[in-house]
């Protein structure tokens, strides 16, 4: 479990909103490939701490870890949005997203 602030992008290279307090749990314990086998990327689960951004996360956004960073490349962790994103009742979001190893 990590806790850690992100920057949202949509679409990438557009910040729409910096500083959401999230919580992210790793999902699988192996690391996935892309359908032509050529990237492997980790799946992580990603929990809002602090209720709902003023701007919903949305399927396909970028999350940036503001403190993190990747271990290959030494620039911040990015994570993209990738499956299923939910509200629970304006209390937080829960989102599977997508890091990709080394990138």
């Amino acid at each position: 479990m990590l806790l850690t602030t992100v920057r949202l992008e949509r679409p990438e290279g557009t910040v729409l909103l910096r500083g959401i307090s999230v919580q992210i749990e790793q999902a699988t314990e192996l690391a996935l490939n892309d359908l032509e086998g050529a990237r492997s990327y980790d799946r992580f689960w990603l929990y809002t701490l602090q209720g709902v951004p003023t701007t919903a996360i949305a399927r396909r956004d970028v999350l940036f870890d503001e403190v993190n960073v990747d271990a290959e490349t030494g620039t911040l962790a990015k994570y993209r949005v990738s499956g299923l994103v939910e509200t629970f009742a304006g209390d937080h979001q829960e989102a599977l997203v997508e890091r990709v190893v080394g990138n």
